[in-house]
């Protein structure tokens, strides 16, 4: 499915680093109207308060640091109170989960979506069609998850640091996304409000609870590959000779090993590769594959993520209703959770986490 055609739109970018930067030139190509907000050289405005005429702005754009995401948010709402924003992941860091809800709270016109690149992923939902059909007759076992990626070099540079979420806040976004768009939306919220049966210092963490499937999440930054025999087949002899099969891709490299399996209780395999065709395609970060092992079949999706995403929600925010908001605070104090957990070694399993993980559309 393509993104929908545009209707030309005021948007307003609020930070202009690397992903703002992004967000401008995915919307400008677009054809819309972007104006920005930066303290560095380059932006129209150096504050929110500088914008001339907030209500003639159909789309604010907030890509700050996590840190500044609140006060950014209220600066926003004091002038536009109904205003439509697409904020950046994570939403805020979870000391400021509270904060943000009693904002939203006090702006009910608002509509606020925090930026899900996954959810809006063609192959996503090929890959989520394919387990429904498949799991109809064939129920789910286990469900793996595994997005690595030497990111040495970027946190040498600054990149990549994230202090309150650790090493959850890298993929684990992306991961729940696709967690979220296999399992059944009650199942997702049990998986949400209950703790994981172990997590390791890499982020490796299984789940096994009465009527789920085993679920198992991994993300390593160091480029400690885990699950090199469930996604190595799909990639060029020499990506699996030179990375997969060492388990191990180098400082520097550009190759990312993600992937999502399902197992099927017939052992049935259905594998979603993301970017196999690494070496092999210079457009490879924009094709991606669906795996079917028995009857053995494969569909291969070109798409951009992040163009197709940022197009979709852009054009949802204009359908929302007044007070809609998706910004999924179960997810993130699960991801906090799971960053305590690797540095204290327990889960901090709280009757607050369990209260929004039974929120349905905030789940």
């Amino acid at each position: 499915m393509s993104a929908p055609s545009p209707v030309e739109k005021t948007i307003v970018i609020v930070g202009l680093g690397k992903i703002g930067s992004l967000y401008a030139a995915c919307y400008g190509h677009a054809g819309h109207r972007i104006h920005t907000v930066d303290i560095g050289d380059g932006a129209d405005w150096e504050r929110v308060d500088q914008v001339p005429d907030p209500a003639s702005v159909d789309t604010w754009v907030v890509a700050t640091p996590t840190a500044t995401h609140l006060a950014v948010v209220g600066e926003i709402l004091r002038r536009r109170p109904d205003a439509r924003v697409l904020l950046e992941k994570p939403a805020c860091y979870p000391e400021d989960i509270a904060g943000l809800a009693r904002t939203v709270r006090r702006h009910p016109r608002a509509r606020i979506i925090v930026n899900d690149v996954y959810s809006h992923s063609e192959a996503v939902r090929r890959f989520a069609a394919s387990v429904r059909e498949l799991g109809e007759s064939d129920p789910i076992e286990k469900i793996t998850i595994e997005f690595t990626k030497n990111r040495e070099l970027d946190v040498a540079n600054g990149r990549f640091v994230d202090t309150q979420y650790g090493e959850a806040g890298y993929e684990g976004f992306h991961m729940l996304s696709i967690l979220r768009a296999i399992l059944p939306a009650e199942q997702y919220r049990t998986y949400l409000g209950a703790a994981p049966s172990s997590v390791t210092a890499e982020m490796r963490v299984r789940t096994t609870l009465p009527g789920l499937p085993d679920v198992e999440l991994y993300t390593s930054s160091t480029g400690a590959i885990a699950f090199p025999e469930l996604a190595g087949f799909a990639f060029p002899e020499r990506v699996s000779r030179e990375f997969i099969a060492p388990s191990a891709i180098p400082y520097g490299s550009e190759f990312r090993y993600r992937f999502a399996d399902v197992e099927l209780r017939s052992g049935n395999h259905v594998t979603l590769v993301f970017e196999p065709l690494f070496g092999a395609d210079p457009d490879h970060k924009n094709i991606h594959a669906v795996h079917v092992r028995n009857p053995a079949r494969h569909f291969l999706i070109a798409v951009n993520h992040f163009k197709e995403a940022l197009l979709t929600q852009l054009d949802l925010l204009r359908h929302l209703d007044e007070g809609t908001t998706l910004v999924r605070p179960a997810e993130h104090r699960f991801l906090a959770a799971l960053g305590s957990a690797m540095f204290t070694g327990t889960f901090p399993q709280t009757t607050e986490n369990e209260k929004y993980a039974r929120i349905g559309s905030e789940a």
